[in-house]
């Protein structure tokens, strides 16, 4: 009878702990999650940034060759100089942009990004002329299947910029930027 009583004590213990574990939220590991993060504000220089995403963007549902890859893959290392210069170019202006974000002046970021509109010409300058480069080292068939995936995401960028229109940031957009008064 002690044994039993025993037994099942245990087995009471062990289901117990198993319920209390079960019911902890899975932790990701600090390294992973800062990874994670760091590489969705990396902009083009990181492994997940936004220039990444506009790739996979044009080459959804391309199966690629070797060679190709080889070529995209010189194609990317050709351009990811100018694109390294440009940011370092106008670190100030986005640093400035923060800034003004942090403090709540939007005065102060619309007037920042209506003198950064050379940056985002010179930005768009460049990678048309890696779209183009990009284009160009694919195969015909794939070549057809990148511009329908162009067109794609042409629409879906102009059907954002007609939705929200010139209209400014709103509050709690952008990390930093607040309301004033808030």
């Amino acid at each position: 009878m002690i044994h039993i009583r025993s037994t099942l004590t245990a087995l009471l213990v062990i289901g117990g702990a198993t319920v209390a574990a079960a019911q902890q939220p899975a932790q990701q590991p600090a390294a992973k999650r800062h990874a994670r993060v760091a590489g969705q504000h990396a902009g083009r220089a990181g492994e997940h940034g936004p220039g990444k995403r506009v790739a996979a963007g044009l080459f959804r549902g391309i199966t690629l060759s070797d060679a190709e890859k080889a070529s995209i893959k010189n194609v990317h290392a050709k351009y990811e100089g100018q694109f390294k210069a440009l940011r370092e170019q106008y670190k100030p202006q986005h640093q400035a942009i923060r800034e003004a974000r942090q403090r709540g002046d939007t005065a102060a970021v619309k007037a920042l990004l209506q003198k950064a509109s050379d940056e985002r010409s010179q930005t768009k300058h460049v990678f048309d002329a890696e779209r183009a480069d990009l284009r160009a080292a694919l195969t015909p068939a794939n070549q057809a299947a990148f511009d329908a995936n162009a067109a794609k995401m042409q629409a879906k960028m102009q059907k954002r910029v007609a939705k929200n229109g010139a209209k400014a940031p709103k509050a709690g957009r952008r990390p930093g930027f607040r309301a004033p008064g808030a």
